[in-house]
Order: C-alpha cells, then sequence, then structure tokens
C-alpha cells in the first residue's frame, strides 16, 4: 500500500477510534518526532513529553483534517507546537547556558572515522545558520520533509517554505565553505588570520557573513574554499549530497524514545481513567486554534531560545524524571495523581517510577499555570 493511501487509512482508524491505528502511527512516526523534538529542546525528558502530547492530539484532533494524506506533515506541526511551548516554558535558561552535549563515538556503528568527522562538520555549520534557516534545513535534510510539508508545519505559503529552503541551503554551504577555509586557511591569509584571532572554532551567523564576505573578495581563501569543498575531501561527494548524507547519518544515531513511552502514551492518549481525561483536557486546552484545513495555528519561536541542532549525539545526557501526565481537577475531583516515568543513568534507558503528584517538572508547571484557571 502506498504511503500516501496508508496515512489516510491510518487517520480514519484513529478518528474511529481504533487503538491500533494510533498504536501504528505511533511505531511509524514517535522515533522521528522524537529526533526532532530533540533537535529543539535539551532534555529528552521534554522531548518525550511533547512526543507523548502530539498522539494524545492526534486521538482528538485529527478529525479536523482536510485531506488525511498529509498525516506525517501534521504530526511534526503539533510536535513543533508544543516542543516551542515547552521552550517557552523554559526561557529563563538558555540553551546556550547549559552544558554541552558528549557525544559518545563508540555509538558511530562501524567506527567510520571519516564519516564521523563529516556529521562534525554538519552539527558545526549548523551552528551558522539563523534559526529559521536551522529549522527549516532541520525539517527537509535531516527529517526528510519535502518542501509542501514544510510548509504545512511551519504554516507558511509553498513559495515562502520554497524560499526559505533555498536561502537554508544556500547559507549551508555557505557555512561548510567558511568553516573549513576557517580551520585550514589562516597561515595563507593574513587577513583572516586576523579575523579569526582567538576563534574557538565555533561559527556563529555574524561570523559566517564577515568570513564569507571576506572569501568572496580574497583570491586565496576562495581557492582554499574550492579546494576544501572539491569532491575528493567530501567522501567523494559534492557538497550537497555530502551535508544530506551527514544528515542522515547524524538521524540514524540519534537516540530514540524510551522503550516505555509508547504504552503509556497510547493509555493517556485514548485512556478514560480520570487521570487520562484530566490529561487530554490539559494538553487540548493549551494547544490552541487549529485553522480550516485542520493543521495547528504555529507557535512562534522564542528569540531568546535559539534551536539547538542534534546532529551526531550518541548519548542522552544526566537524568531526569519524564513528565508522563500533566493533570488539573476534573468535574468533582480535586486533584488526580498520575504515572510518571524516570530517566536513569547516561543509557537512555527508562524505568517506572513512583507515582508523583502531576505537573512537577518546571515546563509543566509554567505550562499549567498559563493554560488553567485557578479554582474558583
Amino acid at each position: 500500500m502506498p504511503m500516501r493511501d496508508s496515512e489516510a487509512a491510518l487517520v480514519a482508524s484513529i478518528v474511529a477510534g481504533d487503538p491500533d491505528g494510533l498504536a501504528e502511527a505511533y511505531d511509524r512516526y514517535a522515533g522521528p518526532l522524537y529526533k526532532y523534538c530533540r533537535s529543539m529542546l535539551v532534555d529528552p525528558g521534554d522531548a518525550a513529553d511533547a512526543v507523548q502530547d502530539t498522539f494524545v492530539l492526534a486521538a482528538s484532533r485529527l478529525a479536523g483534517l482536510r485531506d488525511p494524506e498529509r498525516l506525517r506533515a501534521w504530526l511534526y506541526a503539533v510536535a513543533r507546537n508544543e516542543a516551542l511551548r515547552m521552550q517557552r516554558a523554559r526561557r529563563t535558561t538558555s540553551v546556550l547556558d547549559e552544558p554541552p552535549d558528549v557525544v559518545d563515538e563508540s555509538a558511530d556503528v562501524g567506527g567510520d572515522a571519516e564519516r564521523a568527522e563529516l556529521r562534525a562538520l554538519l552539527a558545526g555549520a549548523v551552528e551558522g545558520l539563523n534559526p529559521a534557516e536551522r529549522e527549516a534545513v532541520e525539517l527537509q535534510l535531516q527529517q526528510g520533509l519535502d518542501a509542501a510539508e514544510v510548509a504545512a508545519v511551519l504554516g507558511v505559503s509553498r513559495n515562502h517554505a520554497h524560499a526559505l529552503l533555498s536561502r537554508a541551503r544556500g547559507q549551508l554551504a555557505a557555512c561548510l565553505g567558511v568553516l573549513l577555509v576557517g580551520r585550514t586557511g589562516r597561515d595563507e591569509c593574513e587577513e583572516l588570520a586576523a579575523m579569526l584571532a582567538g576563534w574557538d572554532g565555533r561559527l556563529t551567523a555574524a561570523l559566517r557573513k564577515r568570513v564569507n564576505r571576506h572569501i568572496g573578495h580574497c583570491p586565496t581563501c576562495a581557492a582554499r574554499r574550492s579546494f576544501e569543498l572539491r569532491p575528493a575531501m567530501l567522501l567523494g561527494l559534492s557538497p550537497a549530497a555530502a551535508l544530506a548524507a551527514a544528515a542522515a547519518d547524524s538521524l540514524r544515531l540519534e537516540a530514540g524514545p524510551p522503550a516505555e513511552l509508547k504504552a503509556h502514551t497510547l493509555a493517556l492518549a485514548a485512556g478514560h481513567s480520570p487521570a487520562a481525561l484530566a490529561h487530554q483536557a490539559a494538553v487540548l486546552g493549551r494547544a490552541g486554534a487549529f485553522g480550516r484545513y485542520g493543521f495547528p495555528e504555529p507557535v512562534h519561536p522564542a528569540a531568546a531560545a535559539p534551536l539547538r541542532h542534534a546532529g551526531g549525539k550518541g548519548a542522552i545526557r544526566s537524568s531526569r524524571r519524564l513528565q508522563a501526565a500533566v493533570a488539573a481537577g476534573v468535574v468533582a475531583a480535586a486533584a488526580v495523581a498520575a504515572i510518571a516515568f524516570a530517566l536513569t543513568g547516561n543509557t537512555g534507558q527508562a524505568k517506572l517510577a513512583d507515582v508523583k503528584p502531576p505537573g512537577t517538572g518546571p515546563a509543566a508547571q509554567a505550562s499549567a499555570q498559563a493554560t488553567v484557571p485557578a479554582a474558583s
């Protein structure tokens, strides 16, 4: 069955309340969605929460999707909104203030040092993009969405998405050239050496623009860029193909969601217990409006919370309780306890946690304060 037909059938199954349909959608999309949310969020627990609530909304709001063949784009649009809300809830802690991720090179399947270096180059080049370009690259190059899907996820026209993607790909290629020239060409150009004095090797959008302008009028640095970007230096690939290969490798090696998340997500999304109903109400209450074609109105990124590129990260970082349910009171109920999960160690393995009061994490608390009315 073609993917498009199977997506329509999947939507029909979910709208009909068939738990097998929701489970099949989870199996197909939860892994990529989790990796996408990890590209936006520092904490793996937050990424798991975003995926969980994406499927909670799918169980309740997919009936409004005008074109069921756009299920994948719809799920990414919902997941993006959920992740951006968590970014806002944590806006007082910038991604840049967090300790850097530890790359586990042992996770490099096959131990191919050249491919690992190419992934590192991609991650470094992405840092030189502005947030909008970075998100476009993440959605198309890393997640494999086409231009129409990117437009739907971002809530923009197809022409706008095409223009954004074209600019992002061009800037990414420029970033790659700047990064390679900056690392290898300083001994050949005094002006470049002065420009990069004290450089820590990380690329920013401002530095990209400055160095790229210099390369444009410096024959020495332009020749160095051509040399570094030749296919022989990029695993025999063109720069565009090399970046695509690195992105595919990075996505493959990125840690997936905890195994226990599936059962709990499905129980919350389709359950009828007081805890499940309360969580569904809380998620629906903060989801915002959905447009006439059934897609959610996009949440705009907070200016103080730039996206973090997650490519090539081999291990989930330090432990944090994985919030599994956020519940306000239901009719005639003063409070509802919910099941939570815990992530322990750096192995990415999850286990059941003690029963905790819902909404105890900082993101959940901030979200609840913003969306749940005070008791009268």
